[in-house]
């Protein structure tokens, strides 16, 4: 079941913006919630330590009211996710197997995961491959026993790093 919290943190991941030097970031909590606290178009203020509390799931029973002016500061971002109230608090239907055999949907799930998703679907083909290249090395020193040697395992050293390099046997 997907909490409250989750959604939240969801909604921002995605209204994640480049910043200065073209890295998506997150708005932060505190802007947030001064932005919501300072919009004249209700009564709502919301602390930080709240907005906080609702997303660390401390606190799992707002108001209306306090929804109601959550997702009017998410509508006014550029987002991909449903933004609404009832998107915030329904448990949406599940849509397919409940528990898949690779465990995507598990996986899919964690916030961390979500953000990392966003981001790289904003990014362009080419960084995508550069950080499809950067998770294979990643994955690459995490699953081989450590040698001491700073050569990849796969012996790919000076590739450029494409993905794409044929493997070799050393004959000319």
């Amino acid at each position: 079941m997907v909490t409250l919290a989750e959604r939240l943190n969801s909604w921002f991941a995605d209204a994640a913006t480049p910043d200065a030097v073209g890295r998506l970031r997150e708005p932060s909590t505190s802007e947030v919630a001064r932005a919501i606290s300072d919009d004249p178009g209700h009564d709502v203020t919301i602390s930080r330590s709240y907005l906080t509390a609702l997303r660390n799931g401390s606190q799992t029973n707002p108001t209306v009211s306090v929804l109601s002016a959550i997702v009017k500061y998410f509508r006014s971002r550029d987002m991909t996710l449903p933004v609404s109230v009832s998107a915030l608090i329904t448990e949406e239907p599940a849509a397919g197997p409940a528990k898949p055999a690779d465990g995507w949907a598990e996986a899919l799930a964690d916030r961390q995961v979500q953000s990392i998703a966003m981001r790289a679907g904003r990014l362009t083909p080419e960084l995508r491959e550069q950080l499809l290249s950067i998770m294979d090395v990643l994955d690459n020193s995490a699953k081989a026993p450590s040698t001491g040697t700073t050569e990849p395992a796969n012996g790919a050293a000076g590739n450029g790093g494409s993905r794409s390099a044929g493997a070799t046997d050393g004959k000319a």
